[in-house]
């Protein structure tokens, strides 16, 4: 396609991987291969935590790894390079409108997930990422429209009935730059892969933003190109068409 790619970053789950899952295809574990062969730098770019994207990173043998939608990046073994949290008014207020709209949650610190709890003196520990689902689509409008009022916040998803919210300006575009800086590298070196909005800023700042087949409409259609799904190995099929032929 006449891109000169120097950079892969790949979302984990609906990507990679099937939500919450750890296993990955030869077929893409192959390519990524090929491809680092070739020079190129392939990076986890997830909404995961690192302790949940590790088996993924090893099975990779990937380097650098986007954690919390760029609230952390680390290398694989284990130097934290970034870490973005919320300041404690922020978190005040998500949680404020969280008690109109009670849902399922989570609070996600440095070194662990509170699902549907919150920690003791919870304003008082650093909060990288908060997350809700909702299943009702009439709350859930409601509640989104309240978050988009706070101007602190970052607000994407990794599925169509879930929020993800991170300090504003922190997303894995802006995580992917931090790494670019350091590499010497520049945003049309990059491939990026993913399938939720949680990817939509990182493909469209890319030279080659692919969106998988199983993405949401609206990554799709902001994307330069449509990979298969990820259970048809979109991602290798990805790295085929951009970097190996």
């Amino acid at each position: 396609m006449g891109k000169d790619i120097k950079l892969v970053a790949l979302d984990l789950d609906g990507t990679v991987a099937q939500f919450n899952g750890h296993s990955v295809s030869e077929e893409t574990v192959e390519a990524v291969r090929q491809a680092q062969a070739k020079g190129v730098e392939v990076v986890i770019a997830t909404g995961r935590s690192r302790r949940t994207s590790l088996e993924i990173a090893e099975k990779l043998d990937v380097h650098y790894m986007i954690t919390l939608n760029g609230g952390e990046i680390w290398t694989r073994s284990g130097t934290l390079l970034k870490s973005q949290p919320f300041d404690q008014t922020t978190v005040k207020e998500i949680f404020r409108i969280h008690q109109q709209y009670p849902s399922f949650f989570w609070f996600v610190s440095h070194d662990h997930i509170y699902r549907n709890e919150l920690p003791d003196n919870y304003l008082e520990r650093e909060c990288l990422k908060v997350g809700f689902d909702v299943q009702d689509d009439k709350i859930r409008e409601t509640k989104m429209q309240q978050l988009t009022l706070i101007d602190t916040v970052e607000l994407s998803n990794s599925s169509l009935t879930n929020m993800e919210l991170n300090p504003k300006g922190v997303h894995k575009a802006s995580a992917i730059q931090f790494l670019l800086d350091d590499l010497g590298l520049h945003f049309d070196q990059v491939m990026a892969v993913g399938d939720s909005m949680n990817d939509f800023k990182m493909i469209e700042a890319a030279a080659a933003g692919v969106a998988m087949g199983n993405g949401q409409d609206i990554v799709k259609k902001m994307a330069d190109w449509v990979t298969e799904s990820n259970e048809d190995d979109g991602v290798a099929v990805a790295i085929r068409k951009f970097i190996l032929e």
